[in-house]
C-alpha cells in the first residue's frame, strides 16, 4: 500500500533547536495532489532504495513499527498535556522527499488511529480553542517537530475529507531520515 490518501498536514516556518528541528507558526492542510504530488509519488526522493528493496527512484514506503519511539502530544495554555498519537496509531510511513529546501516524511494513521486522533484532539480542548494548543512530536524523547494549531488546521483534521495523512517537514535531512528509519518496519 502506497501513501496516496488526501489530506496533508504541512508546516510553515522552521525553528531550529539544539539537537532537534521543530516547527512553529501557521500550518495548513491541503489536498495531496495540490501540494506538488505529496500524497502520491512525492516531489522526489533524497535517495535510497524503493519500497520493494530495489534501487528505484521513488521514495521508500513501509509499514510502521508500532513500538517505534515516536510520540505526538498536544499541550495547551491551560496546562493540558495529552497524547495525540504515537507509532501504534500509524499504518504507513513514506519518505524522505526533498522539496523547496525541506525534507519531508509522510505518515498515515490507521482507521482506528484517525478516530483516536480526533477524539484525543477534542478531549484536550483543541477543537474549541485551537490557537491555545501546540503539537509536539518527539523521537526517542527529543522534539523533532512542533506545530502551533489554528482553527483552519483543526477544522481540516476533524473534517470528513481528511484521510489521515500527515506530512512532516524538516530543515535537516538527517532528522527526516532518522524519523523515517525509526518508524519504518523494514
Amino acid at each position: 500500500m502506497d501513501i496516496s490518501r488526501r489530506g496533508v498536514l504541512g508546516g510553515l516556518g522552521a525553528v531550529c533547536a539544539v539537537g532537534a528541528v521543530g516547527f512553529a507558526g501557521a500550518t495548513a492542510v491541503t489536498d495531496g495532489e495540490a501540494a506538488g504530488g505529496i500524497g502520491g509519488d512525492g516531489p522526489g526522493p533524497t535517495g535510497g532504495a524503493s519500497a520493494d528493496g530495489g534501487g528505484g527512484s521513488g521514495p521508500s514506503s513501509a509499514g510502521v513499527d508500532p513500538d517505534a519511539p515516536f510520540v505526538a502530544r498536544v499541550t495547551g495554555d491551560d496546562g493540558t498535556d495529552a497524547l495525540l498519537f504515537d507509532a501504534s496509531d500509524l499504518d504507513r510511513v513514506k519518505g524522505v522527499f526533498s522539496q523547496d529546501g525541506e525534507y519531508l516524511v509522510q505518515v498515515v494513521l490507521s482507521e482506528a488511529g484517525i478516530e483516536s486522533f480526533r477524539s484525543r484532539l477534542d478531549e484536550a480542548g483543541a477543537t474549541d480553542d485551537p490557537a491555545a494548543f501546540v503539537v509536539s512530536m518527539t523521537l526517542d524523547g527529543t522534539e523533532v517537530r512542533r506545530v502551533e494549531l489554528d482553527g483552519e488546521t483543526v477544522g481540516a483534521l476533524t473534517g470528513s475529507e481528511w484521510g489521515g495523512v500527515l506530512t512532516l517537514p524538516f530543515d535537516e535531512e538527517t532528522v527526516a531520515r532518522s524519523v523515517y528509519d525509526r518508524l519504518a518496519d523494514e
